[in-house]
């Protein structure tokens, strides 16, 4: 009887995936995991689990975002409509917008025009001053050096 490379090959990957499915099939059934994670030899009890609470923590988690955004909005629209927006809160909406927080910033700004042109006001007014102070600073280190 003479083989040849194809059939040892063949041979060789049915005899290492036929047991492979078996366990594959035992984990999926007796220890509940998908069917997906379960070809995964890697996947363990404790990442089930962590997924499971994941699951389980998710609406809990939504609810506290969609709480905080509403607060957000509210905090900012009553600021803007009371036309009350302090050199403080520009500069605690630059540092959300420093922090990566564009898209909540925006979008207030967004909802509320007139707040809009009260921020970049004020805003403006903070680069003016910023810029008025940078000056005298380099001039001061230039005559130092002379």
């Amino acid at each position: 009887m003479n083989f040849n490379s194809t059939q040892i090959i063949t041979a060789i990957v049915i005899i290492l995936a036929v047991p492979y499915l078996i366990i594959v099939l035992r984990r999926a059934s007796s220890q509940n995991f998908p069917f997906i994670k379960a070809l995964n030899p890697f996947y363990t009890k404790e990442m089930q689990e962590a997924d499971e609470l994941k699951k389980s923590i998710s609406p809990i988690m939504d609810e506290i975002e969609t709480q905080r955004v509403a607060k957000f909005i509210k905090y900012w629209a009553d600021k803007f409509e009371n036309n009350s927006l302090t050199v403080q809160d520009v500069e605690a909406l630059n540092a959300k917008l420093a922090n990566g927080e564009a898209d909540q910033v925006n979008g207030i700004l967004t909802v509320h025009p007139e707040g809009k042109a009260m921020f970049n006001r004020i805003n403006h007014d903070l680069k003016l001053r910023a810029a008025a102070v940078v000056v005298p600073a380099e001039a001061e280190e230039a005559t130092s050096l002379v």
